[in-house]
């Protein structure tokens, strides 16, 4: 019976107590009866696709101890800035599926599964996992805490570390993740390069976007056949691809990372910089980057005895700036310089865009350099 009611819904509007009973019956909790629930949207933007619900639950008696009393669905869609990634939408679930997260125990905290439903036929991929609360997100940030965080986050780099054949034999992988915008934006990047010399703000734009640096931006547009093959001669493991404030908390001590909709095999220092690429954008645009890169070869290095050089993680860094930070770069965030609009995050100011911009220039051309 119950399974039929777990395969049988595929809307959140036909999720019943029934359904949620069942839920938690298949996952171990027998006896327990859900007899009502609530359904509310979890706080926060979501720059991806899907939405995120939490179930409030009502018992038809006590329960013990360690039933949950809520839960939360994260639900994934197909969106069109991922076009080229056949596998987004329920990479994240197939992550669960394939327990990729079954040996993080120590400074890394990923929120337990209860359930996945992967049905492409009807565009349907859940993940039931626990709710953590909204106070596990409500972080304090500065640099010093981001830096533990990343150093935190390396437990997940060493349980991975040159595994490389059983992570090639794991297709829902994310494939050369820092090009996930490589030949996408080709020409939007054009247009925005081109747009710059007829704009009203030409000269104060163009001191950060000279001409050597609109070529190099239209260079980039299509250049993962270009720099993965240095990216991927040094050392590798699986990486998040999309650390950022939104998916970090703190919960029990430890540093939880959610939303592994790109989660893939790279290099440790890749990971890197799409995060200081949005930092220099949402924090500040001297953020003292070498602060990161050394918290995260402290926890390879010292905290789980990984051989790996301080400059091999520089130069995945660096490197990685060349792929999706240049691609970002030349379509969206120039495009919101050109029209005055607001970037998905960042300054309104024109001032304050360009000194990011100038930040994220100046490590694409150090990355340039290492080719």
């Amino acid at each position: 019976m119950y399974d039929s009611v777990l395969e049988n819904i595929s809307t959140i509007e036909e999720i019943n107590s029934d359904y949620l009973t069942s839920l938690l019956q298949q996952h171990g909790y027998e006896g327990v009866r859900v007899i009502d629930f609530t359904c509310e949207p979890v706080d926060g933007k979501s720059y991806g696709g899907g939405s995120i619900h939490r179930f409030k639950l009502t018992f038809s008696e006590p329960p013990f101890e360690t039933v949950p009393h809520s839960l939360i669905l994260k639900e994934s869609r197909e969106i069109d800035s991922q076009a080229l990634d056949q596998g987004y939408a329920r990479r994240e679930a197939e992550c669960y599926t394939h327990h990729l997260f079954k040996d993080i125990n120590k400074r890394l905290y990923i929120p337990k599964g209860f359930r996945v439903s992967i049905q492409p036929e009807v565009g349907k991929y859940w993940i039931w996992m626990e709710d953590l609360g909204n106070h596990t997100f409500n972080v304090t940030w500065s640099l010093e805490e981001m830096g533990r965080m990343i150093r935190d986050i390396s437990e997940f780099h060493a349980i991975w570390w040159e595994r490389v054949d059983e992570i090639r034999n794991m297709p829902f992988l994310k494939h050369r993740a820092q090009a996930m915008y490589d030949g996408l934006w080709v020409d939007r990047i054009a247009q925005n390069c081109h747009a710059i010399e007829t704009h009203p703000q030409a000269s104060l734009i163009g001191k950060i976007f000279t001409p050597e640096r609109k070529k190099l931006l239209m260079r980039l547009s299509k250049a993962a056949d270009m720099i993965y093959p240095k990216l991927e001669a040094l050392p590798q493991t699986l990486l998040h691809h999309d650390i950022w404030p939104p998916n970090l908390g703190k919960f029990n001590e430890k540093t939880v990372l959610i939303d592994w909709s790109y989660v893939g095999q790279g290099t440790p220092g890749a990971d890197l910089s799409q995060t200081v690429g949005l930092l220099l954008q949402m924090w500040d645009a001297n953020l003292d980057d070498e602060v990161l890169l050394q918290e995260l070869w402290s926890g390879l290095r010292e905290d789980f005895g990984l051989m790996i050089e301080y400059e091999e993680i520089k130069a995945g860094y660096e490197l990685a700036f060349c792929l999706r930070p240049a691609h970002a770069l030349g379509a969206p965030v120039l495009g919101s310089i050109l029209s005055g609009n607001s970037g998905m995050v960042g300054s309104d100011e024109l001032d304050g865009k360009l000194a990011s911009a100038d930040a994220v220039l100046q490590r694409i051309e150090r990355g340039i350099n290492r080719l």
